[in-house]
């Protein structure tokens, strides 16, 4: 039996801290004291990837258009995406059949990998289906 009086016992994870809201980073530059880096002197600066980084603020570029040309950069970058996502939705209809999809996908790959494998094993793959198709 437990005291009464015993302490409860410490967790031990340590707790994480909390992600921003868009659980994007801030990009490793910003604020750098090396002059000649920030601030930036160019829309996209070296190894910026949007997906990953918090969009950069106008006090982050050297000149106002330089972070217009940014945030059109930013705006072209979803733009793509929204155009792929939108001829994935018209082509694989609802988001039922989207997800039979997806997985048919994953199904094919999976396929392909076993071929390969029992190829690399010297098994003769198109005579094993054709074989089990007669049967």
């Amino acid at each position: 039996m437990a005291k009464k009086n015993q302490k409860p016992a410490t967790p031990t994870v340590k707790p994480t801290p909390e992600k921003s809201k868009k659980g994007k980073s801030v990009f490793k530059l910003v604020g750098n004291k090396d002059e000649k880096i920030y601030p930036f002197t160019e829309a996209l600066p070296e190894g910026f990837d949007f997906k990953i980084c918090k969009s950069l603020k106008k006090k982050d570029f050297k000149e106002d258009h330089l972070y217009f040309e940014h945030r059109a950069a930013e705006f072209d970058a979803k733009a793509v995406a929204y155009r792929e996502e939108a001829a994935e939705v018209k082509k694989l209809g609802s988001a039922k059949d989207r997800g039979k999809a997806k997985r048919l996908v994953k199904m094919q790959e999976k396929m392909s990998e076993l071929k390969e494998q029992l190829t690399k094993q010297g098994i003769d793959v198109e005579k094993l289906l054709a074989d089990a198709d007669k049967e």
